[in-house]
């Protein structure tokens, strides 16, 4: 009977269990639904999972025995700490969930917790809660008093909340093992004072906490006597460390201080002696200057993790490290080592896994023979080193087997794969970088055949001859990076079908020639292909862009490729964000645009293109960049174009599109319009009036008419504004005069009249900011891919440091992040020139010529001191040339020629040591011609029409000519007094003599009556004559006109 009630219990219990497991607590998940209401998570509860069962529903765990619930994420996923009030949560919502385990609620913009009213329910029906992680909210310090009545709490994570002031972290926290309260607002050392009763405690986390005495914190932590990690990453470290501070910290195993300055030299690392437990230290980016001691870090014996990089460490490493053998991870990158690789302690390291000294001045056999012993090593990173040739190629074999190798920059020109002997012996690589170094001759095939797991294959500028793959197919390879090579030879079909889990190829800047094979749209892995500046020709293969590729990535511009792209009516890609195909020679229409709704980055300029543009641009609700200059477009643009919500770029210049703009821009992203170049036509009144983000403006060469408008002084931003070519008129607005962040301006050829602005400069020095924005478009951010040296290499790091700072050594092997350079044309130097990045971004320059400004140049027209280009010519322009031009100390081109100008030509503008070409002819200027520094190479072209000009390169002689013109010269001075005619005494003596002639006469006829009588009939006889003759003139002509008059009536 006993042995059959056993089996029966067994049996039911077994039933039980069973059951017990379909699904969790009814109790459980009536209040995981009321946890739902109060936190609102941004997924669905039970997405993908059965309503009834709330154990599988996303975020939750569960016991599979007994159906409770142990763990629950509800994490909003998309969290703006900004952007949502905060909630309240009811504690007594979590009672129900007596198994849980762990509860992670990070970024609910929770701003507290209402405690049970009972005061021990907490800590009766969370009993076994180790885990809670509250980061990322809005709670204070009140939250600890509730948490602290749970005794079973081990883990408490608290980062970026409003705890504030003074903390008193005990209590009830009597087994907590791991504290985070890292980026509040909380006085560290009195931190350290409540929270050093926690005997339990051994990782401490306080990163972005202000430490106003490191000393004094540092020191009232080795109270904590199990602290085994502690972090002080991101801090202001005020005050310094010494020895004594870290004696009491015996089993401390990892220290991380990451961007922290220390605000000292190299002392910090040798206070870290009484630190003989630790094994990770990580101290990268914190201001370390100098060389290191003979005795730094020599007692850490059990150290393992060393990280060092981004500081200014200089000269040899410390011989004692030879003795630190334990060491399997060491990152000295970005430093300025100098030492020599062969005799450095870094050959006793023989337990290294991974080593990063890149970004050094290490001198390196290219052989890696120091290495040789180095039989655990799998990640080596030597770039932007010096690798030297030695003897010793092929020589030995080493013993490790490398899955990552990076040596990028780091060898001289001319070197050859076969040099680097070793590679011959490596059969385990995954990636390997030795782009940037000038390595010539034929492309290493047997590499890839050597190594049949290799997955990413980065050798850019480099000078390989051809490329040549291996005749196995290279199932791994994902990224193969070949630009700018010079390669010449074929992309050719067998070259597609062995790679068949390509997802980035980058082949650019090479000789590649022939067809784009239309098998490279079979791989369905290729998301990123970039065939960009060869010589490939014939037809774009639709393969590429129908519903059937998958890629996200085509750069095919600067090719000779041609045809037109047809798509049939019903192909839709959803994949495609970027497409260039510019500088090809495709022609037809646009229709072909219909199948890419998603496409952000558009370029299809300098084609063929006809026909007008499709008004289904308009419904491209991603795009962000448009670019269809230079083809053959008529038409007009679409308004909706106008008002797109993220549209930052638009370039439709030289084309043939017409009509007016009559609608105003109101998209808000708009930052560089170019609509030059066409038949544009009509006002501006109201075309951008709120587009604060714009930074070029160029509608140069179309027929606009009307006054410049008013709202062009509303662009706060607006580095380059080009009107040149359209019919505008009026005076120059003084809007105009509040864009401090102008750096180019074209007025040129329109009729502009009235006088020259006085307010233009100069220009504010805050805008230099903007200005870096002028020389290309913004930066577009797509998917990278990348590589962490954790892949290979076991760490010791905890994961909560992992999590936010492993980023660090991330190996860019993707960067898929581009920008279109904005190009920009502006006459100087007597020539029309296109301007783009660097030139573009320093150019500073203004052209108000071919217009009918009058009046004279005003002291203010530079914009700023650093301007290159001023061109004032083909106006009406008078008075002098201002000496102020001698401030513009960068000028290269100053071009006033025909306007009436006058006087002399300041000697001063021979300080002008960049000033290429000089224009003043067809003026009225007079005097020597200064020939000191430049002046010295401009020719007689630049004077032609000043005809009192004198000197070289005229062939005037100054001896002989005079100067009407006299200014306050000694030279002048002496030609007044030395010349022919006094002018000034001659016109004194005229007016006298007048004026005593229209005196005498009336005197001389008062007091005389003969001479009165004889006057008076002489004035009767000469009235009496001219009378006579003009009735005889009267008559002769009425006569006249009588004869002539019947002669017609015969």
């Amino acid at each position: 009977m006993k042995k059959e009630a056993l089996w029966v219990f067994v049996v039911v219990w077994g039933i039980a269990c069973l059951y017990g497991s379909r699904g969790c607590w009814e109790q459980e998940r009536v209040a995981l639904f009321a946890l739902n209401v109060t936190l609102d998570p941004t997924y669905g509860m039970y997405a993908g999972g059965s309503y009834f069962d709330c154990c599988s529903w996303e975020g939750v765990q569960c016991n599979p025995t007994t159906g409770r619930i142990t763990k629950l994420m509800l994490s909003s996923s998309n969290y703006d700490r900004f952007g949502s009030k905060t909630r309240y949560l009811n504690a007594s919502l979590l009672l129900p969930f007596e198994e849980l385990r762990s509860l992670h609620l990070q970024a609910n913009y929770l701003g507290g917790w209402i405690a049970p009213e009972e005061p021990n329910m907490l800590s009766s029906r969370l009993s076994k809660l180790e885990v809670l992680d509250l980061s990322y909210n809005f709670l204070d310090h009140s939250i600890l008093s509730i948490l602290g009545t749970i005794p079973s709490l081990r883990h408490l994570f608290l980062r970026q909340n409003n705890l504030s002031g003074t903390l008193h972290v005990n209590g009830g926290f009597s087994n907590l093992m791991e504290l985070d309260i890292s980026d509040n607002a909380v006085d560290a050392v009195t931190i350290t004072e409540g929270i050093k009763n926690l005997s339990h405690l051994e990782n401490l986390y306080l990163d972005s906490v202000h430490l106003k005495d490191v000393g004094t914190v540092v020191r009232a932590l080795g109270a904590l006597s199990s602290l085994k990690i502690l972090s002080l990453q991101n801090n202001t470290i005020e005050g310094t460390i010494t020895t004594q501070d870290f004696h009491n910290f015996s089993k401390l195993e990892q220290l991380i201080l990451d961007y922290s300055p220390l605000n000292t030299t190299m002392g910090i690392l040798s206070s870290l002696g009484p630190l003989t437990s630790l094994r990770l230290l990580s101290s990268y980016n914190t201001g370390l200057n100098g060389k290191l001691s003979n005795q730094s870090l020599c007692n850490l014996v059990k150290l393992e993790e060393l990280e060092l990089s981004s500081n200014r460490i200089t000269g040899k490493l410390p011989t004692c490290w030879r003795n630190m053998t334990s060491i399997r991870v060491l990152f000295l990158e970005d430093n300025e080592f100098t030492d020599n690789f062969a005799s450095s302690p870094l050959t006793s390291l023989t337990s290294l896994e991974l080593l990063s000294i890149s970004g050094n001045y290490f001198d390196i056999p290219s052989s890696l023979s120091p290495l040789a012993n180095y039989s655990r090593l799998k990640v080596l990173l030597l770039d932007d080193n010096n690798l030297t040739t030695d003897s010793k190629v092929g020589s030995s074999i080493p013993r490790f087997q490398l899955t990552v190798l990076s040596m990028s920059n780091s060898l001289s020109k001319g070197f050859n794969v076969t040099s680097l002997g070793f590679l011959n012996h490596q059969y385990d690589l995954r990636t390997i970088d030795l782009s940037s170094n000038d390595i010539a001759g034929p492309f290493p095939a047997w590499l890839l055949e050597n190594n049949t797991k290799l997955e990413n294959l980065l050798m850019a500028n480099n000078l390989f001859a051809t490329l040549e793959v291996p005749l196995m197919t290279l199932c791994n390879l994902s990224v193969m990076d070949m630009s700018n090579n010079g390669m010449r030879g074929e992309l050719t079909t067998k070259f597609c079908l062995n790679v068949p889990n390509m997802y980035h190829l980058n082949l650019s800047a090479n000789k590649l020639e022939g067809n784009i094979p239309s098998e490279l749209g079979s791989i369905k892995s290729l998301s990123v292909l970039d065939l960009s500046h060869n010589e490939v020709s014939g037809g774009l293969p639709i393969q590429l862009l129908d519903s059937n590729s998958s890629l996200r990535i085509l750069n095919i511009a600067y090719n000779k490729l041609q045809g037109e792209i047809v798509f049939s009516n019903d192909t839709m890609n959803d994949n495609m964000f970027w497409l260039q195909l510019e500088y090809n020679m495709f022609e037809g229409d646009l229709s072909f645009l219909s199948s890419f709704v998603y496409v952000s980055i558009l370029d299809v300029s300098n084609n063929f293109f006809i026909g007008k543009l499709p008004r289904l641009i308009v419904n491209m609700s991603s795009l962000i960049l448009l670019d269809l200059s230079k083809n053959q477009l008529n038409g007009l643009i679409p308004q909706g174009l106008f008002n797109h919500p993220g549209l930052q770029y638009l370039d439709l210049s030289d084309n043939n599109l017409s009509g007016s703009l009559a609608s105003p821009f109101i998209a808000p992203q708009l930052s560089h319009i170019h609509l030059n170049g066409n038949k544009l036509n009509g006002s501006l009144a109201h075309l951008l009036p709120n587009s604060s983000n714009l930074v070029t403006l160029d509608l140069s060469e179309n027929v606009f008419f009307g006054s410049i408008p008013y709202w062009l002084g509303n662009l706060s931003h607006l580095s380059i504004l080009l009107l040149r070519g359209n019919r505008f008129y009026g005076t120059f607005p003084k809007q105009l005069c509040r864009l401090k962040c102008l750096n180019m301006i074209d007025l040129s050829k329109n009729n502009m009249f009235g006088p020259l602005p006085i307010c233009l400069g100069p220009m504010n020095s805050s805008c230099r900011g903007d200005a870096d924005e002028v020389d290309s478009t913004p930066r577009f951010g797509l998917q990278s891919k990348e590589l962490s040296p954790w892949t290979y290499v076991r760490t010791i790091r905890s994961h909560i440091w992992s999590y936010y700072t492993d980023v660090y050594h991330y190996k860019v092997l993707v960067d898929e992040v581009w920008e279109i350079p904005v190009i920009i044309g502006f006459t100087t130097k007597r020539r029309f020139d296109a301007y783009k990045g660097y030139a573009l971004l320093n150019m500073i320059g203004l052209d108000f010529s071919c217009n009918n400004f009058s009046g004279e140049i005003p002291l203010e027209i530079a914009i700023s001191q650093n301007m290159l280009m001023l061109n004032l010519s083909h106006n009406k322009l008078i008075g002098h040339i201002p000496m102020s031009l001698s401030n513009l100390t960068k000028i290269e081109s100053i071009d006033l020629s025909y306007n009436n100008l006058i006087g002399s030509i300041p000697k001063e503008l021979t300080r002008l040591n960049f000033l290429g070409v000089f224009n003043v002819s067809y003026n009225n200027l007079s005097g020597a011609i200064p020939n000191k520094n430049q002046f010295g190479s401009f020719d007689e072209s630049s004077y032609y029409g000043n005809h009192l000009l004198c000197g070289l390169p005229l062939s005037n002689n100054c001896s002989t000519t005079i100067n009407i013109n006299c200014s306050a010269t000694e030279s002048c001075t002496k030609a007044k007094e030395d010349g022919f005619i006094d002018g000034e005494t001659f016109y004194i003596s005229f007016g006298v003599s007048y004026t005593m002639v229209l005196l005498v006469i009336p005197v001389v006829l008062f007091i005389n009556p003969q001479w009165r009588q004889g006057w008076f009939h002489y004035v009767e006889l000469v009235i009496t004559t001219c009378r006579s003759l003009f009735i005889t003139c009267y008559y002769f002509v009425q006569d006249g006109f009588r004869k002539l008059s019947s002669g017609r009536t015969i």
